[in-house]
């Protein structure tokens, strides 16, 4: 089983326009909500590419009821935790020039007991055997050592934990050495403090990490593919040349496309080139669409991996 977890989850509003104007009136073309938040949106990808996950979290309020309602029918299950405030609201506009502006909410303020409710729901999972995907950002009133929390309880419980964090929330995340991570370039730069300007410095960075009990650590480069290590094995990818439409949720199908395949036995180089694939695919849709799995097959075949010497 794949469970997702999203604290601080969001109603994205995204809204299409010819040009985005500042301090002027913008005529809308065209606009749709979706559900959002990083294990949410994992979740949702899972879906599209055939799978099935639980997505679970903090909700409240009316754009919580109609996330809910827009996962079910999108055929995700969901095991949230109410609480009293009001899920978030994203602001996401387009221009036919190609700019993306995002207004990201602060979101809703968690209770002690709200949180503790959270706990609660998780321990009672079953969670031998399963899969567990975390990350974004921590709503207020949830601690800082969040992550910490719940990688150590889903792994004491037989779970394997993939956390997909930044800044703060990743460095605490990571005490509890969950079984991947998937940083992109300047998160991993931002938790380890150096540059990382070649190939081999994000190399040795990830390295650093496997040493630290992470088994494998997957380096997001955007057009460029993927870095994957584990204690054993290193990998480069190369996806294909497309037309980017929008990386909004890339990150999110790569994760999808890796925990759906390890979840289904398949080995590293099979994973890691399946979520390039998956990370590509979704640039090729609108919005904050992710990927789809005709566009995942059709890019699969196309995608490069080469083995990596230590």
């Amino acid at each position: 089983m794949i469970y997702t977890i999203t604290l601080n989850p969001a109603l994205d509003h995204y809204l299409e326009v010819d040009d985005f104007r500042v301090d002027d009136a913008n005529r809308v073309q065209a606009e749709c909500l979706y559900a959002g938040g990083k294990g949410i949106d994992v979740s949702r990808a899972i879906r599209h590419l055939g799978g099935d996950s639980m997505a679970l979290g903090f909700i409240g309020g009316h754009n919580g009821r109609v996330m809910v309602e827009m996962l079910k029918a999108e055929g995700v299950s969901t095991y949230f935790t109410p609480i009293e405030k009001e899920t978030r609201r994203n602001l996401i506009v387009s221009a036919a020039r190609g700019t993306q502006t995002i207004f990201n909410s602060r979101g809703p303020a968690v209770s002690a007991d709200e949180w503790r409710c959270f706990l609660t729901h998780l321990r009672a999972l079953e969670l031998r055997g399963a899969y567990v995907v975390l990350g974004g950002s921590l709503p207020r009133g949830v601690p800082p050592d969040a992550y910490a929390q719940i990688v150590r309880l889903v792994q004491d419980r037989g779970a394997r934990a993939i956390l997909d964090a930044d800044g703060p929330a990743l460095k605490a995340g990571l005490q509890a050495k969950p079984f991947a991570i998937k940083p992109n370039v300047n998160e991993l730069r931002r938790l380890t403090g150096r540059p990382l300007r070649t190939e081999r410095d994000l190399l040795r960075a990830a390295e650093g990490l496997t040493r630290q009990g992470i088994a494998i650590v997957l380096v997001s480069r955007g057009r460029q593919g993927l870095l994957a290590v584990s204690r054993t094995e290193r990998y480069r990818t190369i996806p294909p040349p497309v037309k980017v439409r929008s990386t909004i949720g890339a990150g999110d199908s790569t994760v999808a496309g890796f925990v759906f395949k390890h979840a289904g036995g398949k080995t590293l180089v099979e994973c890691v080139r399946y979520a390039t694939a998956a990370g590509t695919a979704a640039t090729l849709e609108s919005g904050t669409e992710l990927c789809h799995l005709s566009g995942v097959q059709r890019l699969l075949p196309r995608v490069r991996i080469s083995s990596l010497s230590h």
